[in-house]
């Protein structure tokens, strides 16, 4: 029993030692700078919808980060045809899930995403979306290799039952993500430049739709436009708050704008960061995110394996466009939306499913006997 006991202990040793390390030195610091931040931003959130633990939402987040811990390692040790398995399960259960919370989930200002469970407000959406993307790439890995596979066509749809579930919610944000995401796997598949253009036509279409037929997101529309209103309030006081941080920050704890943004914690949590502990940290983030593209793409593109690349790119691709769409909002460069920022923002199932979304870019992008035998290119 201990022989065998310490031969699988050696050879999760093994394993772990293939992982990408400057990876999991970047998810490192996006746990713990989520957590940091979370307790800046929880004193003033808590006091605005009179919590009386000041530091409820910092230890909620801290739980949450440990179970995104435990889910990150999860995924990073399953190998890519489990991770192809899995995901096609997930996409089974959580698409169904989505539209049942569309339909009998909690209402939170004039959404329908979540299940109330006790203890933890589960949004399915969030969960969905790595696997929604691995088995885009199966798919498209699918269809590179055999021609005649309709790999691209179920992509397609499976991207235009989502949409119609999450716009159902409605949930609009995801949605446009989930489009900048499957976009780019899409080209990199080798689909035709006229059917990239006609996809471009059809997203123009479907944002002006939306901003007609959308009372909410006409209203975000305008007050973009136009942040003179009461509409752009939240937006205002996030600009208020980074300015007020100035170079250096107030100093942990000594945001004063922050006490007057709704959302501190969870949608405007990069506002909070930059108030109190300035541009310098702002930027810092900012770099952090950048060099979780640059070192995910860079791998990604030297993977032997269609599937693998596709994926990997494509998780990679969630998390960062999710992060400059969150940044985005927070400088008032685009319309206000309800998108977290991730390992950052307060939400058990945003930490989850960006959790499980490293994880499975740190097993695909592992060095493994096969994995990067492109003639020419030198391996990491």
């Amino acid at each position: 029993m201990s022989a065998a006991i310490a031969e699988r202990f050696g050879a999760a040793v093994e394993r772990a030692r293939t992982y990408d390390r400057p990876l999991l030195i970047i998810a490192a610091i996006l746990f713990a700078l989520g957590i940091l931040f979370s307790m800046s931003a929880s004193p003033a959130a808590t006091a605005r919808i009179q919590i009386g633990e000041a530091f409820y939402f910092a230890g909620r987040q801290a739980a949450y980060a440990a179970c995104g811990i435990v889910a990150m390692l999860t995924a990073a040790a399953l190998d890519p045809r489990q991770i192809r398995r899995a995901a096609v399960i997930v996409v089974a259960v959580f698409l169904p899930l989505a539209l049942l919370a569309s339909i009998f989930g909690n209402e939170i200002k004039g959404a329908q995403r979540w299940f109330d469970i006790g203890f933890f407000s589960l949004q399915p959406s969030e969960i969905l979306k790595p696997a929604l993307i691995i088995v885009w790439a199966w798919m498209l890995g699918e269809s590179m290799k055999q021609p005649g596979f309709p790999g691209r066509t179920v992509a397609i749809a499976l991207y235009g039952a989502t949409a119609a579930v999450l716009l159902s919610q409605p949930d609009i944000g995801q949605t446009a993500l989930l489009g900048m995401c499957l976009a780019p796997l899409l080209i990199l598949s080798g689909v035709a430049l006229r059917y990239v253009l006609g996809g471009g036509v059809l997203a123009m279409l479907s944002a002006w739709g939306i901003y007609n037929f959308y009372p909410h997101a006409r209203e975000r529309v305008d007050a973009f436009l136009n942040p003179e209103g009461d509409a752009a309030y939240q937006v205002n006081r996030a600009l208020d708050a980074i300015a007020s941080g100035g170079v250096f920050g107030r100093g942990p704890g000594e945001g004063v704008i922050k006490t007057r943004l709704p959302d501190a914690h969870a949608d405007f949590v990069f506002a909070v960061a930059a108030e109190e502990f300035g541009l310098i940290a702002s930027v810092g983030l900012i770099v952090v995110f950048g060099a979780l593209a640059f070192r995910g793409l860079s791998r990604a593109s030297r993977l032997n394996e269609p599937f693998e690349q596709l994926a990997a790119a494509g998780l990679v691709t969630l998390l960062v466009a999710q992060a400059c769409i969150h940044i985005a909002v927070n400088l008032s460069l685009l319309p206000a939306k309800g998108m977290t920022l991730p390992f950052i923002s307060f939400g058990g199932s945003s930490m989850i499913g960006s959790a499980l979304a490293l994880g499975c870019c740190l097993s695909l992008l592992r060095d493994r006997p096969g994995a990067y035998l492109y003639p020419g290119r030198r391996r990491d």
